[in-house]
């Protein structure tokens, strides 16, 4: 089976293809249950060579960035949809290839499908937010009421055409699956569930997203 294709969005790229510290739970997670897991920073992502060889999963990462900035006023954060080229093309290439989008990864699939993001009003900051489930979901199995690790400060105000939202908190939205393709993403930071106050729901869910890769559901 083909390894899952991890897509690094943080702004900073040192050129070589590796992992971040902020991601280190995710190789670790994946090679536990025996996945195999790259890495490669959306700069360097080559779709038409990935497209050729198709991984069995995609993760687009978190960012520091934002896709709502006015240059003027967030020149360090703000960036335009159009940087995500390569990843924009990539997912045409394969749209039967699952995708999980986390954080700014979901803000980049709402965005690029045609949602709408909109700015809290403070930095979330929390290691064990309480989220609430819509119904049954695969990518939540086992975790009815799920506390996850918020760090952000954007969230999908509108969602894309095709999607429908799987979970909320009392910020608004927090999972949202596409109806008819295998994608699927949420604003919290399951990666970060080793942080101190956190608990070991976002281990489940990666665990469950991977494990659904493994087994081709």
């Amino acid at each position: 089976m083909a390894g899952v294709l991890f897509v690094d969005l943080w702004p900073e790229d040192d050129g070589e293809e590796r992992w971040k510290q902020r991601f280190e739970a995710i190789p670790a997670t994946a090679h536990r249950l025996g996945i195999a897991i790259s890495v490669v920073h959306h700069r360097r992502l080559e779709p038409a060579r990935c497209a050729a060889d198709p991984p069995a999963g995609i993760m687009l990462s978190g960012s520091r960035s934002n896709l709502l900035a006015d240059p003027a006023n967030d020149p360090q954060d703000g960036i335009a949809i159009e940087a995500f080229a390569a990843v924009g093309a990539l997912l045409a290439c394969l749209p039967a290839v699952p995708v999980l989008g986390i954080c700014f990864g979901l803000q980049y699939l709402t965005v690029a499908s045609g949602g709408t993001l909109s700015e809290l009003p403070a930095l979330r900051s929390v290691p064990a937010w309480p989220i609430s489930v819509d119904g049954d979901d695969a990518l939540f199995a086992g975790l009815p009421a799920p506390r996850m690790v918020e760090n952000h400060r954007w969230r999908v105000e509108l969602p894309a055409p095709g999607y429908q939202v799987v979970a909320r908190s009392a910020d608004g939205i927090e999972a949202l699956r596409h109806r008819e393709l295998p994608r699927v993403g949420v604003q919290f930071h399951p990666e970060y569930f080793a942080h101190p106050g956190a608990t070991r729901d976002g281990e489940r869910l990666l665990c469950n997203w991977l494990g659904g890769i493994a087994s081709g559901a």
